[in-house]
């Protein structure tokens, strides 16, 4: 076999918005924690009400910072040489692993618009991922995979070069007959 390298970020279509978005629950988040720190304080001084007070801050601090992760990313799809690592960019820092797989466990791939897409995304046994940050884009595509024994359908946003390495390591009868 060759060796390939193939890498592709997909960006959110409304990444402005998210960006902002970001930062407010930022600031929002540090001020929840100050607040909760401020009625820590002068909780042992006064009243025992200031320490559920600032439990609360606390609380909610938490809730805000696992809000802001669900959004403001990207997703690489790096190929290489057989195998598909996909990774969620929080951030455009951190990094967190969606799925890899190699090519001889795909047993399917095409259009997210076709018949054989909605009858594996309507399949219960089925785990749908993903692998988008813009789940309602026009340009969507699918992998499925069957990967430890589980049965996967990876919905991305990459373009045709990744379907032509990919290819290129499974053959030609991953793909589904409605593909153009």
């Amino acid at each position: 076999m060759r060796d390939v390298l193939y890498e592709e970020s997909v960006n959110p279509s409304n990444l402005k918005f998210q960006k902002i978005a970001y930062i407010f629950y930022t600031v929002f988040f540090w001020l929840l924690i100050i607040i909760g720190s401020v009625f820590l304080l002068f909780a042992f001084e006064i009243y025992w009400s200031f320490i559920i007070f600032a439990a609360f801050m606390y609380l909610s601090a938490v809730l805000i910072a696992f809000i802001k992760r669900r959004f403001y990313y990207c997703v690489d799809y790096v190929f290489v040489s057989g195998s598909t690592r996909i990774v969620k960019v929080i951030n455009y820092k951190r990094r967190k692993l969606i799925i890899k797989f190699e090519s001889e466990e795909v047993y399917q791939l095409g259009n997210a618009d076709s018949e054989s897409f909605n009858k594996l995304f309507s399949d219960p046994n089925v785990k749908k991922i993903y692998a988008t940050p813009n789940k309602y884009s026009e340009s969507l595509k699918y992998v499925a995979v069957k990967h430890d024994g589980i049965n996967y359908l990876v919905i991305m946003e990459c373009k045709e070069d990744y379907f032509v390495n990919l290819v290129s390591f499974t053959g030609k009868r991953v793909i589904e007959k409605e593909y153009k």
